[in-house]
């Protein structure tokens, strides 16, 4: 009987061994989905948003749910805590200046499921960029098409209000087919919350803006209203480092991304460099669309579309510079990717090839590995990842 009793002990304790073990193991090798919203660029999609889900254990991804209500979404924004999505949309607010519209849908906490709220005009046309600020409060819209950029209020139920401020650039760029003039291709409200800075491709500048948050009014900064590109680079999409002391544009005529040394408490730019994002020898046409940073500032990536489209990534020096450590051919056109919130993978969205597709973060390095997954979708144009 002792000895039984001894034995019965020595099965608890294994059992219990194990079990501990087991749920250490899940903790620490097993990773939640990643669940992702992308809009696709497809006007003709009734259910243009769609809710996604990668799972790492297997590999596979999955469609869980789709969403009317926008025409085109190709850009999506989300509010501090996930409550609200904010999206592009395509169609038409008032006829007779063809201005489009921004919508906003409220997130069912529970499924993520989206719930339409209500579109205001955009104040100008062909939108292509929207973002929304830290605090909830303003939305923010770029019109390519017009030039326009414009700020909205969002209300105490996350519905758009009317635009408060309106603004456009002036010039143009010797590119006579795509510089004709102001080309918004962006907003991007610095960290402080008191600046806007919006890539204009049509004029070779970085707008810079204040931000008044309590007028929700957008005026030239007297510090410095503009940064000036280099002729025909066509300003199209920056990122800001993690620390706020460097912002990286990504230029689409010239295929370059140029590194700036950033001012916050003044808003005033200053270009440290240029460098290519590819090689000489890259074969046929060459049109950079997005840029990232990693969340530790040591890395940036742009995108480039083409015959031959490529991720390049960038390795950032102490003094903000950057160095090219790698170009990979990825999916037929790179519109949009994103790098996932734990910085372990990159997705790559082709707008032309209807597919995203997965790739290892080697974060010692910033490198990218490929992987076989990949998800289809028709012309996926923004992946928004959700915290």
């Amino acid at each position: 009987m002792r000895n039984y009793k001894y034995l019965v002990w020595i099965l608890l304790i294994v059992v219990m061994t194990f079990s501990c073990q087991g749920t250490g193991s899940s903790s620490n090798s097993f990773e939640d989905p990643i669940k992702f919203y992308v809009g696709s660029s497809d006007g003709s999609l009734e259910h243009s948003i769609f809710l996604c889900e990668f799972d790492a254990e297997s590999g596979n991804f999955y469609v869980l749910d789709s969403f009317a209500g926008a025409k085109g979404p190709s850009y999506l924004a989300l509010s501090p805590g996930n409550d609200f999505l904010y999206t592009i949309n395509e169609e038409i607010s008032d006829p007779a200046s063809k201005q489009r519209t921004v919508s906003s849908y409220s997130i069912d906490s529970d499924n993520l499921s989206l719930k339409f709220m209500n579109s205001q005009s955009s104040q100008g046309s062909g939108p292509c960029h929207i973002c929304c600020s830290k605090d909830g409060n303003y939305i923010f819209a770029a019109n390519y098409s017009s030039g326009h950029s414009s700020a909205f209020p969002v209300q105490e139920d996350g519905s758009i209000g009317n635009a408060t401020s309106v603004v456009i650039g002036e010039g143009n760029g010797p590119v006579e087919s795509r510089q004709n003039g102001p080309h918004a291709h962006m907003v991007a409200l610095d960290p402080g919350n008191r600046f806007l800075l919006v890539p204009d491709l049509g004029t070779d500048k970085v707008l810079i803006y204040q931000f008044d948050e309590n007028s929700g009014t957008l005026t030239p900064n007297p510090e410095q209203p503009f940064l000036k590109m280099d002729p025909g680079s066509g300003p199209r999409h920056l990122v800001f480092h993690p620390g706020g002391e460097f912002v990286y544009v990504v230029n689409e005529l010239n295929s370059t991304v140029t590194a700036c040394r950033y001012d916050e408490k003044r808003g005033v730019l200053t270009k440290l460099q240029s460098v290519s994002t590819v090689s000489e020898d890259h074969v046929g046409s060459k049109y950079p669309a997005a840029i990232r940073i990693s969340s530790d500032g040591k890395f940036v990536y742009a995108s480039t579309r083409g015959e031959h489209s490529k991720i390049s990534v960038f390795q950032v020096e102490d003094d903000g510079r950057i160095i090219r450590t790698q170009v990979v051919e990825v999916t037929h056109w790179p519109r949009e990717f994103n790098l996932d919130p734990s910085g372990k993978y990159l997705m790559v969205a082709g707008e032309k090839s209807d597919e995203i597709e997965l790739y290892y973060i080697n974060k010692a390095t910033g490198k990218l590995n490929p992987t076989e997954s990949k998800l289809t979708l028709p012309s996926p144009a923004c992946i928004l990842y959700i915290d």
